[in-house]
């Protein structure tokens, strides 16, 4: 009778070529690496390896997300550029200058298409800011800052759909005003929902207010002090409702360049810049499904020992991670910090240093592949690519003011809008 023979298994290896497991971890992101450092000593220090490092720089420049919503193919992102032209009231009685907003694309944007945002201008005037650094769905929100905000418009640019988000019940006081800041837009995904969220903060009447609305001065409504709320409005439900939230995370722009604030991954971003106490700044992001917030402290240092008072900075999206853009007036260098993990400061990671650009005078956003925008000190549009380390001029004449991510084949109505 013949035996049965059970063949011998071969000894399995438990150990990764290193060049493997590099190619493997450069491929996470960043709040995944962050966590894998406690693995072995190797992981633990694979920000000292330069060939790690180059790695995922390289991931994080060209991986395509095509699975995000704002990032679908290669043929699907446009940017608006907004920018204004100064006006001189002697001449021109009226507004100090016009805002205009343009199509931009191509390998070196050559290609510039004027948006006609006539129904936008009926209601904001001419001096429109869109609110964030993306659009959603193809949708934009608008608003006007010389009005204090308090007019808000949802339109899109390639369908015209077109509407103006209505008042709130807090606007009705006839015993105050009132100066509304729109922190964000953003989707619910879990309700299928557009939302508005603003903070609205109400001043006492002057005596030329008291007298144009016929009031007394010794009405005792006008000494009634009424506190500041933060309201989010819903499209779904056509309805502004009060807001629970820590009221200290405010967004308090100096000018037009401190107003940060961009939508990513169900989450609304913002930044106002200002040390908070003795506890440095942070940004915080809004949940808009569940209407909760996180606040996230930004590094007070960003690796050398040049002063933060002469670091300009701008926080963005790059390639669907937070950035910090970071730029040194005291040596010309252009440092990019991405955040591994929200609510962790420690997370911060600093993963390029460019320099010397001493032409420079802020950075202002970041594009898709690396592209670095920012104005020169002569006051023209540039963009450094991470990638090739090239400079385009952008060619843009007066003063800009904003640029924005827009995803042309998102045609796709928000429910409740109209022309």
């Amino acid at each position: 009778m013949e035996k049965s023979v059970t063949p011998r298994s071969k000894k399995v290896s438990n150990n990764i070529p290193d060049d493997v497991s590099l190619s493997i971890l450069s491929k996470l992101s960043l709040k995944s690496l962050k966590r894998f450092e406690c693995v072995c000593k190797q992981w633990s220090i694979l920000f000292e390896n330069p060939y790690f490092m180059n790695t995922y720089r390289n991931h994080i420049i060209h991986t395509n997300h095509s699975h995000y919503d704002y990032y679908d193919d290669d043929d699907d992102e446009s940017l608006i550029l907004q920018h204004a032209i100064l006006i001189d009231p002697v001449v021109t009685p009226g507004p100090t200058h016009w805002s205009t907003l343009y199509f931009v694309s191509g390998e070196r944007f050559e290609n510039r298409f004027k948006l006609n945002f006539s129904l936008p201008f009926q209601v904001l005037g001419p001096d429109v800011n869109i609110v964030g650094s993306t659009s959603i769905n193809g949708t934009l929100c608008l608003s006007n800052l010389l009005d204090d905000e308090r007019n808000v418009v949802l339109w899109n640019p390639i369908t015209d759909e077109f509407t103006v988000i209505p008042p709130s019940h807090v606007e009705s006081s006839p015993y105050r005003t009132f100066i509304a800041i729109v922190h964000g837009f953003g989707y619910d995904h879990l309700n299928d929902d557009y939302k508005v969220i603003r903070y609205v903060e109400f001043n006492s009447l002057s005596f030329s207010e008291i007298y144009c609305r016929d009031l007394s001065e010794n009405d005792p409504s006008l000494d009634v002090y009424e506190e500041p709320v933060w309201e989010i409005y819903s499209l779904k439900n056509h309805s502004w409702k009060k807001l629970d939230v820590d009221m200290s995370m405010v967004l308090r722009p100096k000018t037009g360049k401190d107003l940060i604030r961009f939508y990513m991954d169900g989450m609304c971003h913002w930044w106002d810049k200002i040390e908070k106490d003795n506890d440095g700044s942070y940004f915080v992001s809004f949940d808009v499904s569940n209407e909760v917030c996180v606040t996230t402290h930004m590094p007070l240092e960003i690796g050398d020992t040049f002063d933060l008072r002469s670091v300009k900075r701008h926080l963005v999206m790059l390639n669907k991670s937070i950035g910090l853009i970071s730029y040194s007036e005291e040596t010309n260098t252009l440092h990019v910090s991405v955040l591994g993990e929200i609510g962790v400061k420690e997370s911060w990671t600093k993963l390029f240093i460019i320099g010397s650009l001493p032409y420079v005078d802020y950075p202002v956003e970041a594009g898709r592949n690396g592209d670095i925008f920012f104005v020169k000190k002569d006051g023209e549009l540039a963009c450094f690519n991470l990638d090739t380390r090239t400079v385009k001029e952008l060619g843009v004449e007066g003063i800009m003011s904003q640029m924005v991510i827009y995803k042309k084949k998102s045609l796709l109505s928000i429910r409740g809008i109209n022309k």
